[in-house]
């Protein structure tokens, strides 16, 4: 199933695309600012990202300049703004098509089908791999390795430890981790996190690499 990242922070327009998107079998992740999105945009395997320009903490302007730093997914743009200019910056910026609202939700859809079956399901990260001391993550197969030695991660952890490793030295609060690894439409207490985290510390020690930041979250450090 391909997987769309959908940037919108208007509830209403939100869900409305998020039930055609599904209804066209894809697997939606929502994110609601800018921030969530490139939160969530670090999980990985995501096949198109449609994304608002008008967001809260970071516009789709600044979401997209990072995104494309790092990976080639199709970004479809959404906007009010429909001046030429706005367009044009949009493509400047590398992004493969561009909508103006209003927009007939079947039009997206249409944009969307015709795009991910021309590219099929082709992996888009620049790389297969991130590697930082001590660890490689294979992003193509979900894996991580200690050591050169596989670590046996759920799919959970996989995502939430990736998540840590590729924030490094960030503070990820214990809400951003739960969004970006069961989704923002899960509803289920983010202390669920700390649970994963033990799991997590057990397969990796004698190393230290995950932090608690006690009443926020956790964040990663490597060393040599």
């Amino acid at each position: 199933m391909q997987k769309i990242l959908l940037v919108e922070d208007e509830p209403t327009i939100n869900r409305m695309i998020s039930n055609y998107l599904i209804n066209e079998g894809y697997q939606v992740i929502q994110a609601y600012d800018g921030d969530q999105a490139l939160a969530l945009f670090q999980i990985g395997g995501f096949h198109l990202v449609c994304l608002d320009i008008m967001l809260p903490k970071k516009s789709g302007w600044e979401v997209a300049t990072l995104i494309r730093k790092k990976s080639k997914v199709p970004i479809i743009m959404m906007s009010a703004l429909s001046d030429e200019e706005d367009i044009i910056k949009g493509y400047d910026l590398k992004v493969d098509d561009y909508i103006t609202k209003p927009f007939n939700p079947r039009v997206l859809m249409a944009k969307i089908n015709n795009m991910l079956e021309r590219i099929g399901e082709t992996s888009f990260s620049s790389n297969d791999t991130f590697e930082t001391h001590h660890l490689i993550v294979d992003l193509k197969k979900h894996l991580i390795y200690l050591d050169q030695e596989k670590l046996d991660l759920s799919r959970k952890e996989y995502d939430l430890f990736k998540s840590l490793i590729m924030h490094e030295n960030v503070i990820m609060s214990r809400e951003n981790l739960h969004k970006s690894v069961w989704g923002s439409g899960v509803k289920s207490e983010p202390r669920l996190v700390d649970t994963y985290i033990k799991k997590i510390r057990k397969q990796i020690q004698p190393y230290d690499f995950i932090k608690t930041v006690f009443g926020v979250g956790y964040r990663f450090e490597s060393y040599d």
